[in-house]
């Protein structure tokens, strides 16, 4: 045997003089193929100035001194050529590209194609082009790994700070930082900085069309749900066409908590973003609703006193109203009081031109009146007073009597009574057999609607 079966090292024979020539020229080669690494896979004749140790894979085609050295390594060493014929098994780095190879014994494979995986940098810094673990890495996908699990865990053994993170970098804000999550190599999940800088949560069905469940405004930390984006006013916004919310075990509470009393806290609800319904404390700790037609102008439905529990119905439709000159009532008909004024006029059902009332909507409504009589030459012989209903007595009571006396006989009813929407409700007197006055500013018509 002159030669070492697996790295081809010349051996010392038997009897042999000079015995040290053939030890250094197995140590040269062995200290060019130890830790292979070539200057370039690509030369198939030798460069003009090789410097010494430098070793090249011939490339196919090889001429000059390396004529038939295809695919073998060429070793510059004393100022010549030597050939180096791979084993199977051996592994060259190639300094140009980066691409480590392995000798099958009838060619270099790059490790890259062949499922070994890796790539290492040309920088010669150590870093790695690309790495597969269990899977083949590429141009894209540098880190590759096909694993059941990973597991990323703080530096322990340093020891580090105790921390881990991972950071994703773009290099602008136009494109994406994230993560993806994919069946079958087709997305459903992903969430990260993708087109902005704004934090998304977007899902998938069929890794074509995304819907963003949630955005965080980078500027302002709010929050936008179900394809709704954040802005710097409201904190949290949501879209969707309806909402569960769920106890948890038995109990479900929403709280709303304001600074100060004269500040609001409430439920607004709006048409096209204006405001047409709002309800809660609104300027003070008394509970309201109020409405609005054009999201400008307001009008309070109802406040609950928050000391008493007391409801209060500031727009509620009621009245107070009086006449200020004497009516004249002639004799033997039913004649309208005209109550002309009013001292109060709620939603302005009641009509001083028209001396009458008119529901605003359907409901209970509640009326008295109260008038003096008032003779002129002689008294009548009776006086009935009563409501009218849409130009009919409205059959709840008259106020009667027999002959009044001047200034003295006063005339009172009042009457609990359903009405729809635009009934309308007046006072009417009928004085038997003479004439008479309904006195001025003694006499009052009022009512109100009975929530």
């Amino acid at each position: 045997m002159t030669d070492t079966p697996h790295l081809g090292l010349p051996l010392i024979a038997a009897s042999q003089s000079q015995k040290h020539v053939t030890h250094n020229q197995a140590i040269v080669v062995l200290d060019a193929i130890v830790m292979l690494s070539v200057v370039d896979s690509t030369h198939t004749a030798p460069p003009a100035s090789p410097s010494e140790g430098d070793r090249y894979k011939v490339a196919s085609g090889a001429t000059g001194a390396w004529t038939a050295w295809d695919l073998n390594i060429a070793l510059y060493t004393s100022g010549q050529w030597v050939k180096l014929v791979p084993k199977k098994g051996w592994l060259c780095f190639d300094e140009a590209t980066g691409a480590l190879t392995v000798w099958t014994g009838s060619s270099w494979t790059d490790l890259a194609a062949a499922g070994g995986y890796l790539t290492i940098a040309a920088a010669g810094n150590g870093t790695l082009a690309r790495l597969g673990i269990l899977t083949a890495a590429d141009n894209t996908n540098r880190l590759a790994v096909k694993s059941d699990a990973v597991l990323l865990s703080h530096d322990d053994v340093t020891p580090g700070s105790g921390d881990m993170r991972v950071a994703l970098n773009k290099s602008a804000a136009g494109n994406d930082a994230g993560f993806v999550f994919q069946q079958g190599f087709s997305t459903r999940a992903l969430f990260g900085l993708l087109g902005d800088n704004d934090f998304v949560i977007k899902v998938s069905p069929d890794g074509s069309a995304f819907y963003t469940a949630i955005s965080i405004d980078r500027n302002t930390g709010h929050v936008g749900l179900g394809g709704a984006t954040a802005d710097a006013n409201n904190a949290l916004l949501v879209k969707g066409t309806a909402f569960l919310f769920d106890r948890e075990t038995d109990d479900v509470r929403f709280t709303f908590n304001k600074a100060a009393a004269g500040d609001d806290v409430a439920l607004t609800f709006q048409t096209n973003y204006s405001a047409r319904a709002l309800f809660g404390l609104l300027g003070d700790d008394d509970f309201t609703v109020k409405v609005s037609p054009d999201g400008s102008n307001y009008f309070t439905g109802f406040t609950v006193d928050r000391a008493t529990g007391q409801l209060r119905l500031p727009l509620a439709s009621k009245f107070s109203a009086y006449t200020n000159f004497d009516n004249y009532i002639a004799a033997n008909t039913w004649t309208k009081v005209q109550f002309n004024n009013a001292d109060s006029n709620d939603q302005n059902a009641f009509s001083g031109a028209n001396n009458n009332f008119t529901a605003p909507f359907a409901g209970l409504y509640a009326f008295g009146f109260s008038f003096r009589f008032k003779a002129n030459a002689t008294v009548p012989t009776k006086v009935i007073a009563a409501f009218y209903k849409n130009g009919t007595e409205l059959g709840r009571g008259r106020a009667v009597s027999g002959a009044p006396v001047d200034d003295v006989t006063t005339y009172n009813l009042s009457v609990l009574t359903p009405l729809a929407a635009n009934d309308v409700i007046d006072v009417r007197v009928h004085f038997a057999t003479n004439d008479g006055y309904i006195e001025a500013d003694q006499s009052h018509f009022w009512g109100h609607y009975v929530p």
